[in-house]
């Protein structure tokens, strides 16, 4: 659990700060970053935390009290997992979406830059149209005097772009699929986050947690509601998606069980373990004292 809630943090809290500093937005907004949080709390709780005792589990020794609370199984597991999720997230939110006029997910007038899939772009637009040179009017600056006019009024008013480009806070297939893909590829690592100690079959004994494969299937009805349904959908800022943008979110989402066995191949040696423990010498120190 410990593992999966980490994971879960450090890909939506960079993706918060990615999206503050370049975006001057977050790609999720607050009302899906609390479905997320649901996710990774009270079910993830629930379904990770209700698996029944195994023979290994019973046979192995106790773990000493200098034994640090992250594992470098589990450190490992977190930063390979979080990094491969925040290069599909990047790749979503920056490698598709049309920069073009219009409204919605169709662009209805010139495509000034044409990206992978055909969508509209769901980015600011005023992020994407700064982009396009001389076709926003630049930030008004007082020192500058090609931002004003004779009369001192600026030439580019703040929402400008949204106003002349449709604006980048309507709900558009590309942003529901960037938050799509966030929450499966949360729900299929919950899988992997079942075996902590390096397992490669993760699938092992699932069927005997009736727990978890409701909470699984669950969470995953609930998914394609909320962004299928209408009025569900618009108050979680999503549109509906079509069956092709739904399997590739499926794939994405589910490319996390298979690379869990090629990241098993990456040395543990090579991460930290961390949260608590005491160091080496120190618990003999203090027995010395």
């Amino acid at each position: 659990f410990l593992q999966f809630q980490l994971t879960v943090n450090i890909t939506a809290c960079s993706l918060a700060c990615v999206g503050a500093a370049v975006l001057t937005e977050s790609p999720l907004n607050a009302i899906q970053m609390l479905w997320v949080n649901l996710i990774m709390d009270s079910f993830a709780s629930l379904a990770l935390a209700t698996e029944d005792p195994n023979n290994a589990l019973l046979n192995r020794k106790p773990y000493p009290r200098d034994q640090a609370v992250l594992s470098q199984t589990m450190v490992r597991n977190m930063c390979l997992h979080s990094g491969w999720q925040l290069v599909v997230l990047t790749a979503l939110i920056f490698g598709i979406g049309d920069v073009c006029t219009g409204h919605g997910d169709q662009c209805t007038g010139t495509v000034y830059i044409n990206n992978y899939g055909s969508l509209r772009s769901g980015r600011p637009a005023a992020y994407d149209f700064n982009g396009v040179p001389g076709l926003c009017p630049p930030v008004y600056n007082a020192n500058d005097s090609s931002t004003f006019n004779s009369a001192g009024a600026p030439l580019r008013s703040a929402d400008f772009c949204s106003e002349a480009h449709g604006g980048g806070a309507e709900k558009t297939q590309h942003y529901t699929m960037v938050f799509n893909v966030f929450v499966l590829m949360q729900l299929f690592n919950e899988i992997n986050s079942r075996k902590i100690h390096n397992e490669l079959n993760v699938l092992e004994g699932v069927l005997k947690n009736s727990y978890f494969i409701v909470i699984v299937i669950g969470t995953l009805i609930v998914q394609i509601a909320l962004i299928e349904i209408p009025g569900v959908n618009t108050a979680f800022g999503c549109t509906s998606l079509t069956q092709d943008q739904w399997v590739a979110s499926l794939l994405l989402g589910a490319s996390v069980i298979p690379l869990n066995v090629l990241f098993h191949l990456v040395p543990v040696s090579m991460f930290p373990s961390g949260g608590g423990g005491s160091r080496v010498g120190e618990g003999e120190g203090e027995k010395a004292a």
